[in-house]
């Protein structure tokens, strides 16, 4: 199967590229291809004619998007539109990776596939706006949400904490934002599961993350733990998002219910804290 990558300088798209590696893969970065150029996209998917178009690739400057919406919004909405356009002229499948920010992070208790949508930002609004453009387009659209992702590579929670408890002896982290964490290698793993189970006649949209949830600072300290043992695990000390004051609101549950992408793909999920010993 001939698939086309894109964002593959990103952490998703780089650990697409290994776990897809047995296929034919056609790795495009931002430097071969900036999704804020529509007719350049076009023109390498009628060069390639790939099987399967999947799109890691987005704008995930949180903060920089509430100055940037234009920017945020061709790549995030935009570029993926006109993806699901040629996916559908060619009639093949379109993976697309969303986000948990699509959500206000107001219910208790986790957000199903079919929960209202109330970005707070403009990142998660252009995510929305991608989401339904694509659903607009229609064809064999897969939309994956994700959350809390992190990998070896990049910016990240993960490498931010496992650089912060070597440098310094007491750190502060927000305890009140939960999420599921979710690593690119273990995206990675489940689409290479997932591509030979795509179904006509079950596009739409699913929850990509482990089982189980948490903090930031229960993440922060199983991160820790594992990394730095000879850190003073009490000197991670929590603290509210309201102390940590942003540009861009973030949403306070981020938790992702699982159980659909489970059942339309066959699927068996450890949970995140399986998922971070694996990095």
């Amino acid at each position: 199967m001939k698939i086309l990558i894109t964002g593959t300088n990103g952490q998703v798209g780089h650990a697409l590229v290994g776990a897809l590696a047995r296929h034919e893969v056609i790795s495009v970065n931002r430097q071969q291809c900036d999704l804020i150029n529509l007719d350049k996209i076009e023109r390498m998917i009628d060069s390639h004619q790939p099987d399967l178009i999947i799109n890691p690739a987005a704008y995930t400057r949180v903060d920089q998007a509430e100055d940037e919406p234009k920017l945020a919004f061709t790549i995030n909405a935009d570029a993926p539109k006109l993806m699901a356009k040629k996916a559908r002229e060619y009639d093949i499948p379109f993976i697309h990776f969303s986000t948990d920010f699509v959500f206000d992070g107001k219910k208790k208790g986790a957000y199903c596939e079919s929960d209202s949508t109330n970005p707070l930002g403009v990142y998660g609004s252009s995510k929305l706006a991608g989401e339904e453009a694509i659903q607009e387009v229609g064809g064999q659209a897969y939309i994956f949400r994700t959350s809390w992702v992190y990998s070896n590579i990049g910016h990240n929670f993960y490498l931010t904490m496992k650089r912060l408890s070597q440098e310094k002896d007491q750190l502060n982290v927000v305890s009140d934002q939960v999420g599921v964490p979710t690593s690119s290698y273990f995206i990675a793993a489940q689409i290479q599961k997932i591509i030979p189970r795509l179904n006509k006649a079950h596009p739409g949209i699913f929850h990509l993350v482990p089982d189980g949830y948490c903090s930031w600072y229960e993440f922060a300290k199983e991160i820790i733990t594992k990394i730095t043992p000879e850190f003073d695990i009490a000197k991670i000390y929590p603290i509210k998002a309201e102390s940590y004051p942003s540009k861009a609101s973030r949403p306070l549950n981020s938790i992702l219910e699982n159980t659909h992408i489970k059942n339309a793909f066959m699927l068996e999920f450890k949970n995140w804290q399986s998922e971070l010993k694996k990095i």
